[in-house]
C-alpha cells in the first residue's frame, strides 16, 4: 500500500514520523514523506528525513508551491503528523485517499477524518476523536534499541550527579544560547563542584556545529535522547517535544524560557509575520507568550499543561543562570523529592495506551493485523 505522511518540525518529524515510518516499513508499505513548510523548523528537518528510509522525500517548499503540488501525489493514504491540516485535506481530496490526523490538540470535528491523540485528557469531548498513547513513547522505545546506547559512558556516581542540557534542535537558538550556557555552566560548578554536565543534540545536527560547542566547553553529543536521559540525574531544557521524552525516562528537569531569548520564539501565522517587525516586534512576542501561558494555567511545558500539573519545575521570564543554578541545587539536595518525582512521571507514562504507532497504522491502514506489543 501506498502510504503518505505529511509533518513539519522536528519535534513531530523525530518524535512522531520515526515510529509511524518505522512500522510501515515493517508492515511492507511504500511511504512518500512530505515536508511542509513551518514556522518551529530546524532547517535540518530534510537531513533528518533522510535517515528514516522512506521511499520518497519531498520539500520543504513555500507555502504556495507545496498547496499546488499536493494536489499530483497519488497515493493509498494520507497520515498528517503535525502541521496546517489543510494541506492534508486537500492531498486527501485530491487523491481520494482516506486521512488519518494524529495531534496533541485537535481544534474542531473534521467528518470523514480520522482524528487521534496521545492522552483522555487531551480530549474535547465535543470532538470524534480516538486516543491512541503517544508516537514520542514509541520514539523512546525506537532509541533503547539503537546500537549507540553501548557509547553512552557516563558511570553513575551519587556524589557526582550527570547533568544535561538540551539546547534544542533550532540552529538559531542554539547560537544564541551558547555563551548564556557557558555562563550557566560555570554558575552550576560554582555551587556544586562535583557536578558533570552534557550537552544533548539531535542526531542530524552538524558536525561543524559539534566542534562549535565542543570548544566551548560544553560537551556536546549526538546520541538518541532515551539513551542519554535514562543515564542522566537531571535536565535543563525549553519548552519542546523533548518535554515527553523526559517524563518518558523518568527524568526530572527544569524547563525553562528566559525572556532575554524572546526574540527567537517562533510564532505562527500572519502574527508571526509581524512578530519580525523591528519595532513592534518584541511587544507582540511578549504578548503571544503571555497569552500562551494564561491559556494553559502558567505552565509552558507540554506534560504540564497536558495533566494540569507541576510535573517539572518551570522558570520563565526574567530567569538568569544564577537562578537555574541554584534552583538545580535546591532540586538535587531533595533526594525523596527526586525519587517521588521518578515514580510519578512514569506512573502517569504507564497509564497512556503503549504501541501507539502500531495502533494509527492499524487505523490509517483499516486493518488490524499486529499485536500491539507495549513496553
Amino acid at each position: 500500500m501506498r502510504i503518505t505522511i505529511l509533518t513539519n518540525g522536528p519535534g513531530e518529524l523525530w518524535g512522531w514520523v520515526r515510529p509511524v515510518a518505522h512500522e510501515l516499513r515493517r508492515r511492507g508499505h511504500s511511504i512518500s514523506l512530505w515536508l511542509l513548510p513551518c514556522t518551529f523548523s530546524s532547517g535540518h528537518e530534510r537531513e533528518a528525513a533522510s535517515l528514516l528510509g522512506v521511499d520518497k522525500l519531498e520539500g520543504p517548499s513555500s507555502a504556495s508551491s507545496t498547496w499546488k503540488n499536493v494536489t499530483h501525489e497519488n497515493t493509498d493514504r494520507v497520515i498528517q503528523l503535525g502541521g496546517d491540516i489543510s494541506f492534508g485535506l486537500r492531498m486527501s481530496k485530491y487523491s481520494h485517499a482516506p486521512l488519518t490526523v494524529f495531534s496533541y490538540r485537535h481544534k474542531k470535528d473534521i467528518p470523514g477524518v480520522k482524528l487521534l491523540t496521545a492522552y483522555n485528557e487531551q480530549v474535547n469531548n465535543i470532538y470524534s476523536v480516538s486516543v491512541i498513547g503517544d508516537l514520542v513513547k514509541d520514539a523512546v522505545r525506537l532509541d533503547m534499541m539503537t546500537a549507540s546506547s553501548n557509547s553512552w559512558k557516563w558511570k553513575e556516581d551519587p556524589k557526582s550527579p550527570r547533568i544535561l542540557l538540551l539546547p534544542g534542535s533550532r540552529p538559531n537558538i542554539r547560537s544564541a544560547v551558547m555563551n548564556w550556557l557557558c555562563h550557566l555552566r560555570d554558575c552550576i560548578q560554582s555551587k556544586i563542584p562535583n557536578v558533570r554536565i552534557r550537552s544533548l543534540f539531535p542526531q542530524f545536527m552538524p558536525e561543524f556545529e559539534l566542534q562549535k560547542w565542543k570548544k566551548a566547553g560544553l560537551e556536546p553529543f549526538r546520541i538518541p535522547a532515551g539513551v542519554a536521559m535514562t543515564n542522566a540525574d537531571f535536565a535543563i531544557t525549553q519548552p519542546g517535544t523533548n518535554n515527553f521524552e523526559l517524563m518518558y525516562c523518568g527524568l526530572p528537569a527544569i524547563v525553562t524560557a528566559p525572556e532575554i531569548f524572546l526574540e527567537y520564539m517562533p510564532v505562527s501565522g500572519i502574527a508571526g509575520i509581524a512578530a519580525n517587525l523591528p519595532l513592534i516586534g518584541k511587544s507582540l512576542r511578549r504578548y503571544a507568550l503571555m497569552k500562551t501561558i494564561e491559556k494553559w494555567n502558567g505552565f509552558i511545558s507540554l506534560p504540564n499543561r497536558t495533566f494540569q500539573a507541576n510535573i517539572f519545575t518551570e522558570l520563565w521570564g526574567n530567569v538568569t543562570p544564577e537562578l537555574i543554578a541554584e534552583k538545580l541545587r535546591e532540586r538535587l539536595g531533595d533526594k525523596e523529592s527526586l525519587k517521588n518525582i521518578r515514580e510519578d512521571m512514569l506512573m502517569i507514562s504507564k497509564s497512556g495506551k503503549s504501541g501507539a504507532a502500531s495502533r494509527l497504522c492499524d487505523i490509517a491502514t483499516g486493518t488490524g493485523d499486529v499485536e500491539n506489543d507495549g513496553f
